[in-house]
């Protein structure tokens, strides 16, 4: 009973004591308990916390010989480097025992890895369905027979897409100990650990969209407007009194502020909500001062409170269609973009429409530009309930226009040098009108999905011209090894049919 008990204890402090890596030897005793001790020590020996998980898995792996890199080409590998090579092999495959993975040492699988690099070992791993490990040793300065030495270990597992890598540069004599450490820095995180796709459904959102994204925007949006508004209504009771003035901007700018701060707290505004909004109230009030000033500013009844009362009841006007737009479903960023484009493209048009029409274009066309930007704010925003373009083929379309006016407009400038007529002033409208329609033209085509429809199923694109050849700078081939680059070269880039 003594020895026995003596040999249960024994089996307890082994347990207690061991430690990763190191091995538990059995009793100096030759009895059956003793042995028993000894057996029940030496898994929880040599079983870290990585390393006991791949021994329980077993997992398959496979180690391809060392690849040595020689900066001058194919010339021999040194004895001494080649002799170091067959070492780093054989304690790879011993580390990988002892971490408990279950090594294919035999010539078949040596053999049909010889000649793998870094480029193939993803596709050896699905083909033999086990991990694949590449070892690659790279001399740093070929000039000195004893020179460091960089060791790079990559790691690939069957049905993953990644490569595990870990780099060092390292003395020669410490390439034996790093190369272990190494390799179970990277087999720790793969052994007994199956490859799983994420999925929403295991990982949840740790994020969610903050409600009213658009508060801040809403907010300085509306504290000027009720700025603005209390503007208006200052000049249009006709009052010049500043006793008057300040309190009704103080006033006009908190109702607006307050108003913005109930609207956020009530409904989930947007971004995009936020500037669509503010697009409803600015570009009809901008239409409404330039329209009274170009039709009725001339006229011996104008008053000047009339356009301050004509420019609020626009942009009440302007606001509260903007608003229905927004019931049926929230506005995006692009259709924000669109509404303001909208407004400011018609801006411009209407005035160069103005000039054609009158001849005169030494004249600020008011008339045309108010009655251009209320235009062409209903419009866009009318098609932004329904249509949802990108913000950035938006905005690019607006650059487009804006650099092909400018272009026609240089174009055709010394018309407008010496003596100014009528017909050369409609002939630099037109050059200007072609420069921004060219320009919106090709800012589109390059702006615009290349996305074939989704009920093609062959994926050929069926427009007349998908895509403007365009010379490609490229980079032609991949490095198949540290040191070495590929070649440059320059290509013609076509797609689609024309039919």
């Amino acid at each position: 009973m003594a020895r026995r008990a003596f040999a249960v204890a024994v089996g307890a402090l082994a347990l207690v004591l061991a430690r990763p890596g190191d091995a538990a030897e059995p009793a100096a005793d030759d009895s059956g308990e003793s042995k028993a001790g000894a057996q029940t020590a030496e898994p929880s020996a040599a079983a870290g916390t990585s390393v006991a998980s791949g021994a329980e898995a077993g997992l398959a792996a496979l180690i391809l010989p060392t690849r040595v890199l020689l900066s001058h080409g194919a010339s021999p590998v040194p004895a001494p480097l080649a002799k170091q090579r067959r070492m780093l092999d054989a304690l790879l495959t011993d580390t990988a025992q002892d971490l408990g993975l279950e090594v294919d040492v035999s010539e078949d699988a040596a053999s049909q890895s010889e000649a793998v690099d870094v480029h193939q070992v993803r596709k050896l791993a699905q083909r033999h369905d086990r991990l694949v490990i590449l070892p690659t040793l790279r001399v740093v300065d070929p000039g000195q027979g004893d020179g460091p030495l960089e060791l790079t270990l990559v790691v690939a597992q069957p049905g993953s897409a990644l490569l595990l890598s870990r780099v060092e540069r390292l003395d020669r004599s410490d390439v034996m100990v790093r190369g272990a450490v190494m390799l179970r820095d990277l087999v720790s995180g793969l052994a007994g650990r199956p490859v799983e796709r994420p999925s929403r459904e295991r990982y949840p959102e740790l994020v969610t969209p903050a409600s009213s994204a658009g508060r801040a925007i809403l907010a300085v949006n509306g504290t000027i407007f009720g700025g603005y508004v209390g503007l208006s209504l200052q000049r249009a009771s006709r009052s010049d009194d500043p006793r008057l003035l300040y309190p009704l901007l103080g006033v006009g700018a908190g109702v607006g502020l307050g108003a913005a701060i109930i609207v956020a707290d009530e409904w989930d505004v947007g971004v995009g909500d936020a500037w669509y909004l503010a697009a409803g109230g600015w570009w009809p009030a901008v239409g409404g001062h330039l329209i009274y000033e170009g039709r009725f500013g001339d006229t011996p009844s104008a008053t000047e409170d009339e356009p301050w009362s004509l420019a609020l009841i626009a942009s009440t006007t302007g606001l509260t269609l903007s608003s229905l737009g927004l019931l049926s479903r929230g506005m995006g960023d692009g259709g924000a973009a669109l509404a303001h484009s909208g407004g400011a493209l018609g801006l411009l048009v209407g005035g160069l429409a103005e000039w054609a029409e009158s001849g005169k274009s030494g004249e600020v066309p008011h008339g045309g530009m108010g009655y251009g930007a209320m235009g062409g704010w209903l419009v866009a925003s009318a098609l932004a309930i329904n249509y949802h373009p990108d913000v950035v083929q938006v905005l690019t379309i607006d650059v487009g226009l804006l650099l092909g006016g400018l272009a026609g407009a240089s174009a055709a400038s010394p018309l407008l040098f010496d003596e100014v007529t009528a017909e050369k002033t409609r002939g630099w409208v037109a050059a200007t009108g072609g420069g921004m329609l060219a320009g919106g033209a090709i800012a589109w085509w390059l702006s615009r999905d290349d996305e074939p429809p989704a009920d093609q199923s062959d994926g050929t694109d069926r427009r007349f011209v998908s895509q403007i050849g365009v010379p490609l700078p490229a980079v032609i081939g991949l490095p198949l090894s540290p040191g070495e680059v590929g070649q440059p070269g320059l290509g013609v880039q076509l797609h689609g049919e024309l039919w």
